[in-house]
């Protein structure tokens, strides 16, 4: 297979087709299976097969600074324009490619130096998803709750403790036992960049925890594990986040809901949270935000200010 050279450069004589692959080995699951993405669609803009087929020694600032103009004029798959959040994930993905490549010594101090400098596009979008309304939230664990399965003690654990702690769908998923104090409700989590912080789950969702565990077991090892068709657990098994959306997804439906998503639930505690005027800092710590700014953009009650002023206007319409 032809290696491809992002540019003709006095770098661009050293090869290293493995920095890409280095940076993603320091990132948790998740997070590299998210800047995989990122770096083929990178790998494609720049006319190569896969990451591996890319020479990252040929970075440098303009090149970096051209391949994310280039990507924020590539379509998603499908056909709508990108999002700028995306096109700075994959900023911060050729960043960290670079970095790996400098300590590999196949990117100079000076050449690191100026990547790290480019700075990622303008613009921003509103948060993605939707909030959940009460009444949606007592309907969809209702249903879980009248199914008499094992399924259904399990399911409904889980749509407790989405709603009581916003927590990531891949966080979830990772949760063991022993991370949970069943007496004081303080849960462990470990969040995005392997970070771990404390939350708290309130005392309905522990209840369901509860029932749950009166099934599942008081044993160590995955919170929430799979379970066969024939109703058998699977405790040595964490579920998978795919699978997980797949539970939220066909509760949803059998709830007569309209789309649900794990994310969903995380943006419905945090609005929760803020019209309840807890400080948006203790909200960020909650839900594992590294900055309360990411925090801000679930604060629905800027929006109802809004709403307020328009009420206010006037306009003299009148049909004939």
């Amino acid at each position: 297979m032809n290696r491809q050279v992002a540019v003709t450069a006095p770098e661009a004589q050293k090869v290293d087709h493995q920095a890409a692959t280095a940076y993603l080995m320091t990132l948790s699951a998740t997070g590299r299976a998210s800047m995989l993405s990122s770096l083929k669609l990178v790998a494609r803009v720049m006319g190569a097969a896969d990451i591996g087929d890319v020479n990252w020694a040929s970075l440098n600032a303009a090149n970096v600074q051209a391949l994310v103009a280039r990507v924020r004029d590539t379509p998603t798959e499908r056909g709508e324009p990108r999002a700028p959040a995306s096109v700075t994930a994959v900023l911060n993905g050729l960043k960290g490619v670079a970095k790996a490549a400098w300590r590999r010594n196949t990117l100079s101090t000076d050449t690191w130096e100026r990547i790290r400098d480019v700075k990622p596009p303008r613009g921003s979008r509103l948060p993605a998803g939707r909030d959940i309304a009460p009444i949606e939230r007592a309907v969809l664990i209702s249903a879980a709750v009248a199914d008499d399965r094992v399924a259904g003690m399990r399911d409904s654990a889980i749509l407790a403790m989405l709603m009581a702690t916003g927590i990531r769908r891949a966080e979830l998923v990772a949760l063991a036992l022993e991370d949970i104090d069943l007496t004081t409700g303080k849960i462990k989590i470990i969040g995005k960049g392997d970070k771990e912080r404390t939350s708290y789950v309130a005392d309905e969702a522990m209840d369901a925890l509860r029932d749950w565990l009166g099934v599942r077991g008081q044993e160590d090892g995955p919170l929430f594990c799979p379970i066969t068709k024939s109703g058998n657990l699977q405790r040595d098994r964490h579920m998978s986040a795919t699978a997980l959306h797949y539970i939220i997804s066909r509760r949803t439906a059998a709830a007569g809901l309209n789309k649900i998503t794990p994310h969903d639930f995380r943006r419905t505690l945090a609005g929760d949270l803020l019209d309840n005027n807890i400080d948006i800092s203790t909200v960020s710590e909650l839900l594992g935000h590294a900055d309360p700014k990411t925090t801000k953009r679930y604060d629905r009650r800027g929006d109802r200010a809004k709403r307020r002023a328009v009420d206010q206007v006037h306009v003299p319409y009148k049909r004939g």
